[in-house]
């Protein structure tokens, strides 16, 4: 069945690339070929070029202004519910802990992701604020999350935090 479904999504790209280069190729036929269509483009290029500025320029710009002054000043959103207040959190490593070893933003305490997969595992990003933490030992080299994990277990079984 999956077989099938992958055939039928195939032949249907197909027909429709086949469709688009139809109608692109009309087209072009339709101005006498290619060069003509060329002709006919610059001129109408021409024309627009020596008109004076549009009304629709000015409130394209105008548009891109605002929109550009809304993405400056907008304040961050977090859609998510806020982490548990009342767990006890350690800071270690460039981050905030839990008791069940999950790590922690700094900056609003919501639980990390890890950044880069396949790079970077000592990289850390928090979908809250949008923050990219690394964890770092107190030398200041990369540290794995297994491996932090492990010293952080080593540091809190000595009671030193």
């Amino acid at each position: 069945m999956k077989k099938l479904k992958k055939i039928l999504i195939w032949l249907l790209s197909s027909v429709c690339a086949a469709l688009i280069a139809y109608v692109v190729l009309k087209y072009i036929d339709s101005y006498n070929g290619l060069r003509n269509l060329s002709v006919h483009i610059q001129d109408l290029l021409l024309i627009l070029a020596n008109l004076p500025t549009p009304l629709w320029a000015t409130i394209v710009l105008i548009a891109i202004c605002f929109l550009y002054i809304y993405l400056n000043t907008q304040k961050p959103q977090y859609p998510q519910e806020p982490p548990n207040v009342q767990e006890k959190l350690h800071e270690a490593f460039g981050v905030y802990w839990n008791n069940q070893y999950k790590l922690r933003c700094l900056k609003c305490k919501w639980p990390l992701k890890c950044a880069s997969k396949g790079h970077d595992p000592s990289l850390f990003w928090c979908s809250n604020c949008n923050t990219k933490l690394p964890l770092r030992d107190p030398n200041g080299n990369p540290l794995t999350e297994a491996n932090a994990i492990e010293q952080l277990k080593k540091m809190l079984t000595n009671g030193s935090t």
